[in-house]
């Protein structure tokens, strides 16, 4: 099988976020629950709602905490993934994977998921899907939530494989920032190493893919695309 690489889930920082959660959820809750019991507060009549909003918070935060006692794990290889989530295994040859794409949440790529859209009839176990065309995508994990850096989640994906990988905005995104605050600091102008090579990465399987040359740039994902078209 040949090299294999593993992407894990920062637990620790999770836990951290959903602790606080918690604990706001709780404060607020205590102090609706105050206003509550004073009909003179200037917030009276809306303790109600603040009572509500920070039982909601609790409530989360500790089904949150106790997902976390199952391991998240990404095996990533030659011939396929293998995810381990929620106490379920599920391994998946390449050929079942159509994009893993960098997903913006909100207005900025702050904070993007990862998703995954499989070939139609596959399935992950242990996560919901939402469906179009058969194909069901999965969320996966925000990419800042991995013990490595979301630069890093991308490269290991990319090498294995083979143009699935869809996160050109986001790199171009960080890559933007991190070239204004070298202009802060004074430095030099250069290219983003992690750009430079997921291009280049693309263009090499355009280039290798069947067709390619025929296709044009950015034949890699065009091709994807059509063939989810055509089904």
């Amino acid at each position: 099988m040949g090299r294999r690489e593993r992407l894990y889930r920062n637990t620790a920082k999770q836990r951290r976020n959903y602790v606080f959660c918690g604990l706001f959820g709780a404060l607020a809750w205590g102090a609706a629950l105050v206003v509550k019991g004073n009909p003179d507060h200037l917030y009276h009549d809306r303790a109600l709602l603040f009572e509500f909003f920070g039982a909601v918070m609790v409530v989360f935060a500790l089904i949150a905490l106790f997902t976390l006692r199952w391991p998240f794990l990404i095996e990533v290889d030659r011939v396929g993934l293998t995810f381990r989530l929620r106490g379920s295994t599920t391994r998946l040859p390449w050929e079942s994977v159509e994009a893993l794409t960098v997903v913006k949440v909100g207005e900025t790529w702050e904070s993007p998921n990862l998703d995954v859209r499989l070939a139609p009839g596959v399935r992950l176990r242990g996560r919901f899907a939402s469906k179009q065309d058969g194909r069901h995508t999965y969320t996966l994990l925000s990419l800042g939530d991995f013990t490595v850096a979301p630069e890093e989640v991308i490269a290991v994906l990319q090498r294995y494989g083979e143009g699935r990988v869809d996160a050109q905005e986001y790199l171009q995104f960080r890559a933007a920032r991190r070239a204004v605050a070298r202009y802060m600091r004074g430095d030099g102008l250069q290219a983003d190493p992690y750009l430079t090579d997921y291009m280049a990465e693309q263009r090499r399987v355009e280039v290798e893919e069947p067709g390619a040359p025929d296709a044009g740039p950015g034949h890699g994902r065009v091709r994807r695309r059509s063939v989810e078209q055509a089904d």
